[in-house]
């Protein structure tokens, strides 16, 4: 939940937040910290009507990097922060076993 990240936690979720606006006018589109981890070993992409562009990933590199995790959405705690390692397990067992999760 928003209300139990620390400030530097809460400024990558707020960013994360925005770009699914940006992209797909939704507060936080399904599997978004899947497509926007992705991007950030992948590059750019286009993503709903707009683009995720370098400097959102070097934006989105700096603020995980400062609070040294990155953020998901859980059903039931929503935005909750995981540290970098646990992320990429996660990331890694999930998109092997569901790809489409990286489709946004």
């Amino acid at each position: 939940m928003l209300n139990d990240l620390t400030s530097e936690q809460r400024k990558l979720a707020d960013f994360m937040s925005g770009l699914s606006e940006r992209c797909y006018s939704s507060g936080w589109l399904r599997n978004l910290e899947y497509v926007l981890w992705d991007t950030i070993s992948n590059g750019e992409r286009k993503y709903g009507h707009d683009k995720i562009l370098q400097h959102d990933i070097e934006e989105l590199r700096q603020l995980s990097a400062d609070c040294n995790c990155w953020i998901y959405f859980d059903d039931v705690k929503e935005e909750t922060n995981v540290d970098l390692a646990s992320w990429t397990q996660k990331f890694n067992e999930t998109t092997l076993q569901n790809p489409n999760v990286l489709k946004g």
